[in-house]
This record gives structure tokens, sequence and C-alpha cells, in this order.
């Protein structure tokens, strides 16, 4: 699963399967079937996921030949405005180009090469932390992340790595080197560090200006998508996120910066239609969301609730949310994850239909007793041991928590053993099972007695 559970997806495409265009269908499983490009997989799963919410109403056209231009939108569909043929235009969206991610992700890259050709691998467990600088030019302000983009390392940079790695110092104390545009400090960790997670900046995702951010950008490349329409169809942009902060902080506490040196998504997506309402009807965005562990007065954690976040911004054309958007909204599963989480985990392989599985938790009931003990166990955990995917250490971590007794010694040892064994009804928008065991009193494994 990513924000969705991969059954679900696999569900997705076999009812919209009918309506696919054939260049559509092909993109979208390339897309989703790319094991290692984040970039592709996530837009391919919300274009999806939309797409199939919107044909839930009970009409959908998608891409549509006799469109006026070869700028055809996603979508084409008469019941979400009831009366109205409404073209959809679909994006996605993340933080790339506001991060600093890949700028800073190709200097560490040229760093840990240098400390390679010093020492082979101590790359691997480099971290990096690049700093900011911020202030007013013409009476704006700005905030710059000092990691430019297109850096090249100079010759004395790299000298300067590597006879800090040869030199011993790498163990004991960082390295901060300062270039034009340039100044980060290198830190020798004693552990492996993960791409993309080997990288840092006191300066977080966000924007300063309204039209110049890459969600305004994104905003207006799609409304070329539209521009063709029909008078009188109306026009939308479904816009979901898939590890943006400007979408996710959305309706937040904090969202909006009162001083005016950041401005935050909503301010943007209204800006956009400010500026281009004659062009766009409206705009939508998809974020979704984990809300926090709340607390019972016992001290339990209640599950956290997940949901999406639609903001709805319009025109005088569509002023108001119009009421099949609220039953598209409805159709879509709860989100397994929030976006910048789906990416990170996507990186890591976490997804991937070769890899471990992403396993269902553990759970012990007892209704009567002793003469009824139960466990649900997660099927996919058994299957990645006995198919070698999973070693029986990590099988074993896994089961065992810290501090925790192992549970099966436990009812051995008091003369249990499993008595039946059943599969729980599979669950749509998981990828994992319940193997559910029933313990009972066994005189196999315990001293005979009198009752």
């Amino acid at each position: 699963m990513t924000i969705f559970a991969r059954r679900r997806l696999q569900l997705m495409l076999d009812q919209l399967a009918p309506v696919l265009v054939q260049g559509k269908s092909k993109d979208i499983l390339s897309r989703l079937n790319h094991p290692k490009n984040v970039e592709q997989a996530l837009p391919a799963e919300m274009e999806l996921a939309l797409l199939w919410a919107i044909h839930s109403l009970g009409d959908l056209e998608i891409e549509p030949e006799w469109w006026g231009d070869s700028k055809r939108p996603d979508a084409i569909t008469d019941t979400l405005v009831p009366g109205r043929t409404v073209a959809i235009e679909i994006a996605a969206t993340n933080d790339n180009a506001i991060s600093g991610e890949e700028a800073m992700d190709t200097i560490a890259l040229q760093i840990s090469a240098a400390a390679n050709r010093a020492e082979k691998g101590v790359g691997n467990f480099l971290y990096f932390t690049f700093r900011e600088e911020s202030g007013y030019l013409d009476r704006r302000y700005i905030r710059r992340r000092l990691a430019p983009k297109d850096f090249t390392l100079t010759d004395p940079m790299s000298r300067t790595v590597q006879d800090w790695v040869l030199s011993g110092r790498s163990a004991r104390e960082r390295l901060r080197l300062q270039g034009a545009g340039l100044d980060v400090e290198v830190e020798r960790k004693a552990y492996r560090q993960t791409r993309y997670h080997n990288i840092h900046s006191s300066m977080p995702p966000e924007t300063h200006s309204l039209d110049d951010n890459p969600l305004f950008d994104l905003l207006r490349r799609k409304k070329r998508q539209l521009k063709a329409a029909t008078p009188g169809t109306l026009r939308m942009i479904f816009v979901a996120d898939v590890g943006s902060t400007l979408l996710r902080r959305i309706g937040q506490v904090g969202e909006r910066d009162w001083t005016n040196r950041r401005v935050s998504g909503s301010q943007v997506i209204a800006h956009f239609m400010t500026t281009y309402g004659k062009d766009v009807d409206a705009v939508v965005a998809f974020s979704p969301f984990k809300e926090l562990s709340s607390f019972r007065f016992n001290g339990l954690s209640d599950r956290k609730p997940r949901r999406w976040n639609v903001t709805f911004c319009g025109s005088p054309a569509l002023p108001q949310p119009p009421d099949g958007l609220q039953r598209v909204a409805e159709m879509l599963p709860e989100p397994h994850y929030e976006g910048y989480q789906a990416r990170s985990l996507f990186r890591q392989g976490a997804f991937s239909p070769t890899g471990r599985g992403q396993y269902l938790g553990m759970t012990i009931k007892s209704t009567k007793g002793l003469d009824d003990l139960r466990v649900e166990f997660p099927a996919r955990m058994l299957l990645d041991l006995l198919a070698g995917r999973m070693t029986e250490e990590q099988f074993r971590q896994q089961l065992d928590r810290p501090g925790s007794k192992n549970i099966f010694e436990h009812w051995l040892s008091r003369g249990m053993t499993i008595s039946r064994a059943e599969m729980a009804p599979r669950d749509i928008d998981e990828d994992d099972d319940h193997i559910v065991l029933y313990f009972s009193d066994d005189p196999a494994v315990r001293p005979f007695k009198l009752t």
C-alpha cells in the first residue's frame, strides 16, 4: 500500500477498465508499476483514485477524442454538477521545487563521492545539514537555502573532504564547507545513512511569492488543458497532495503567516482563481490527513483518525462546491499515509510487490478465560518468512516487542496448543490478512490431572 492499498488500486483499475482509453490505461499502468520513480507512481495513484471516484457518480469520459484541441482534459462528466457538463484536469504536486531536496541531494552525492576516494564506503555514513540566509531585497522578504542548484564541488573542496577523512578527524568532528551560495555541515554517523534521509535544512519547504512558486505554475499549466471547452462547460482542476506542504497545511492552525513573509497554499490557489477566474471555474485540493492520536481516560490510545481534507475555491460561475463533490470525497477510501509519508516510504522500497509486506498488527483476545484464547496473526509476515524474504531473526523481532514475553511460549508452557485455525475475511483496503489461531488445553504438553 502507499496512500491506498494495492488491492484497492487493482479494484479501481478493474472497475475503470471499460472507460479507460488505451493510451491512458497504458500510461497509468506504467507509472503505477514503476518500482523506483516516486515522481510517477504517486501522482498516477491519485489520478486513478480521483477518476474512479468521479466514475462512481455514474458518468465519466476520459480524454475525449472529440475535444476541441489536442490538449484533452482527464475527465468529462455530466453528473458532478446536475445539468452541466464539467471538464476536469487532474494534477498532483510535492515539495520538490521548494524543499531544495534535489539540490541538497546532488551536493551530498558529490561530497560522498569525494569522501569515498579517501576511504571506500565512508560516504554512506555521512549526514548533511544545510544552512540558510534571510533578509530583504528591494523591500521584499527573501529566505534562501544555502544549497545552490547546478553546484559542482571544486577541487579544493574535494581535497578538504579527503583530508578530513584521511586524518581521522571525521570520527570526532564535523566538517563545514562554504562557497558561493553554499553552507553545509558534514557529519560522519556511526550507522549507514539512507539517501534523501541524510540531508537536512533549517529552512522548511515554503514560498514567499503568490505567483512565483510551483503550485501556481502547475495550476497555470493545467488550465491550458481546459482551453478548448465549449461555452457552458464548467472547467475544474483537481490537485492532489503527494508530498506537498502547501496543500497539507491548508486549513491547519498556523497555515497563514500574518507577517506576510511566506504565503500559504490557500493563498496561492485563491490568487490563481483571482488571476485566471475566466479560464477556470474552480480548483479543488485533496490532501490525505492523519490526526494525532488521542488518549482515553484509561490511558490507551485511540486509532489515529484518517480522512481527506478537501478544499474548494470557486469563481462567480461556480461559487459553492457542488453536492457531487462531497460524494467524490466520500468515495475515496481512508488514506493509509499522508503524502510526505508515502513519498518517503516509497523511496525506501516499502511498497514494492517483490519486497516485504505491510503487516497488520497481532491481536490477542480472550472471551472465556483460558478456555478460549485466540490470536490474530499477520498472514503476510508468516508468508515472507516461509518465502525467505524475512529471516528468522527479523521474524522474531517483529513478533517479540522489547520487554514483552513470547506469548506462544507462555501458552505452551501452561499446557495449551493450537486447536484450530482460520482466515479472517479479506479487507480490500489492507494488503495483509489475519490468520486466526485458537488455543485450548491439551494434555500433550502438560502434566496429567484429575478434573
